[in-house]
């Protein structure tokens, strides 16, 4: 005979075992929300009579310790829930333990766990044909909420800045927004650290949690939260809940969600493997693209400098550094149809003696133009005079331009070559009144007179500046023989991967270090950014990246304009409760530590990205405690 004192009453059994639990087909049921369904039971060893756990929450305490197996001794008392509990036995009159015929009840649960698991089976091979990782994440998250039959799921990841929530759904397979004010963090994070799974019938009456505010708050009652393992580690968890039903979920949820939850981990790490392996494949495939048009612009470059070296001849005034900036339109960077465009009219024009107007937005490109239509032209031998017409004083614009007290003057040195006038609208209208008039009698005149080839740039369009009498009608017409419009980098998105493969062959040549890899999200970016700079602004993001850089170029070193697609974009700002000079202090410490954690705590490549001295740079980490 078995007799147990449960809070002051006493209870019999002819025969052991004894479960205990929340149950009411227990052999002792106890009303108690804090028990599990089946608690804990007193049964027969080889070595005596003992209690054991099975597998509840809240776990069983014998004489004040948590217990899973413990040999009952005289005066030992048990604890589980509310209820305290002490158990007398004859040691002679306890009989061999009972054997329970199984009831119909227990048939149909067995039934219904065949069931579950013919059910878990076929999610298993469904998740397993998935190897796109964000199909594979929410349909990890789905079958999670079907097994258990949650209100709503969770899945996250743990990176180094926290919690990432990469799936979030409701029973019905629909999003939920802003899935990171609906978890409690203490149960994440219990699952998290434990590595094991965590479930609560009543989190909010549940002590483990008792001080976690987000279980107040959000009224939670049914949680299970289970970890996404790896041989690592963990890598996150599912979380799921019934916010409005207690014991929701059952113990024997746990292997299931918890087989369940390992086979997801490795599948979504095997589908990790595979897109690493797809992204190396891919960027192999650009590099061997980039070699094809490196060769490519590598022959146009023998083939122009076989074209210079055959017109090479003894020309006094020909001077070194002219013969070395040939130009050829073909290596102009470019293949989209807007450029193509431009191209194919500037190959007409090079040939020719014409007056070329190029007129785009600035930053396009339009000296490089001008360059290669004189280098490439008749007047290849001649000298290329830029005048830059907004950088000279409008008082010395003049005197420059048609020479002062026998120094010859711009127009006079580019004779038998090529006068570029840089954004000419800035140049006085009597002095364009006056060149114009020259230009005109030189046209007249005889062998004695300037002979030059006129290219001409502006940022607006000639008819334009015509109309707002910002360029003499006389000068327009001398000038005007062909236009050429350059388009905005944006009208011509589709240049830009090559222009960044172009601009860091020439970085990278010139530093002499290897072409670091970038990963795509970086030229989606680029290409989504409207350039108002255009290729000046190209150049020098690319540049920054490469300064930045650690081996790899990543979306988070973009510039934040850039990065966000907002020209106009700036951080934003709120004074903290010291004013400006706290605010400083903040973005200095900030900068300091991310300069830090990106260059892996290198200070002497951190003083340089910074514009300090190691010293400085020493001052400024002891001043804010990061030494």
């Amino acid at each position: 005979m078995i007799r147990i004192l449960c809070d002051g009453r006493k209870h019999s059994f002819p025969a052991l075992p004894v479960t205990i639990g929340r149950d009411a087909d227990n052999d002792l049921p106890l009303d108690d929300s804090k028990l599990s369904r089946r608690h804990c039971r007193i049964c027969r060893t080889p070595e005596g009579i003992a209690v054991e756990d099975m597998d509840s929450s809240n776990g069983t305490f014998v004489n004040g310790e948590r217990a899973a197996h413990h040999l009952l001794r005289a005066r030992d008392t048990i604890r589980i829930g509310v209820s305290s509990l002490s158990v007398e036995w004859d040691p002679e009159a306890v009989p061999p333990p009972r054997r329970k015929k199984r009831s119909a009840a227990k048939v149909s649960e067995l039934e219904a766990e065949n069931l579950r698991l013919r059910r878990i089976l076929t999610l298993t091979h469904a998740v397993a044909s998935e190897h796109q990782e964000e199909r594979l994440l929410r349909r990890i998250l789905d079958s999670s909420i079907e097994i258990t039959g949650a209100e709503r799921g969770f899945l996250f990841l743990v990176t180094l800045h926290g919690l990432d929530f990469r799936a979030a759904l409701d029973s019905h397979g629909k999003d939920i927004k802003r899935p990171e004010e609906h978890i409690s963090r203490s149960i994440a994070r219990e699952a998290i650290e434990s590595v094991k799974p965590v479930m609560t019938e009543d989190a909010g009456g549940d002590a483990r949690f008792a001080g976690g505010r987000s279980v107040a708050f959000l009224r939670l009652r049914s949680v299970l939260c289970v970890p996404l393992k790896v041989p690592d580690g963990p890598i996150g968890a599912i979380y799921l809940e019934n916010s409005g039903v207690t014991a929701r979920f059952h113990d024997r949820d746990i292997p299931f969600v918890t087989a369940f939850g390992d086979f997801a981990a490795l599948t979504l790490a095997s589908a990790r493997s595979l897109g690493a392996i797809q992204r190396r494949e891919e960027q192999l495939r650009q590099s061997r693209e980039r070699i094809g048009r490196l060769n490519a612009r590598l022959k146009a470059l023998l083939r122009r400098q076989s074209r210079e070296l055959a017109g090479v001849r003894a020309d006094l005034d020909f001077s070194r550094q002219e013969l070395g900036l040939r130009y050829d339109s073909n290596a102009i960077v470019g293949q989209s149809p807007a450029m193509r465009a431009a191209l194919a009219l500037v190959d007409r024009l090079i040939d020719t003696e014409q007056a070329v107007w190029i007129h785009g937005a600035s930053g396009t490109g339009k000296e490089l133009i001008a360059r290669a239509i004189h280098y490439n032209g008749p007047r290849a031998k001649g000298h290329f005079v830029t005048v830059s017409c907004g950088a000279i004083p409008p008082e010395l614009l003049e005197a420059e331009l048609f020479g002062v007290e026998g120094r010859p003057g711009f127009l006079e040195r580019a004779d038998r070559g090529t006068l570029f006038l840089d954004n000419v609208e800035k140049m006085p209208l009597p002095v364009q009144e006056r060149l114009a008039d020259a230009l005109g009698r030189d046209a007249e005149a005889d062998a004695a007179g300037v002979n030059v080839r006129l290219l001409t740039a502006s940022r607006s369009d000639p008819g334009d500046l015509l109309g707002a009498g910002r360029v003499h009608p006389g000068l327009h017409a001398r000038l005007t023989g062909a236009i050429c419009r350059l388009p905005s980098l944006e009208e011509r998105a589709e240049d830009i991967p090559a222009l960044v493969d172009h601009f860091l062959d020439l970085f990278c040549a010139e530093q002499e270090i290897d072409r670091p890899a970038m990963e795509p999200e970086v030229i989606d970016r680029l290409q989504a950014y409207p350039w108002p700079g255009n290729i000046r602004e190209l150049r020098n993001e690319v540049q920054r990246l490469l300064t930045l850089q650690r081996g790899r170029i990543t979306p988070d070193l973009l510039s934040l304009p850039v990065y966000s697609g907002d020209p106009e974009a700036v951080p934003p700002v709120d004074l903290p409760a010291g004013g400006l000079k706290a605010l400083v202090e903040n973005l200095e410490r900030r900068v300091l530590l991310d300069t830090m954690r990106r260059l892996n705590g290198n200070k002497t490549r951190a003083a340089a990205v910074l514009g300090l001295s190691r010293l400085g740079l020493r001052k400024k980490l002891e001043r804010y405690g990061m030494s």
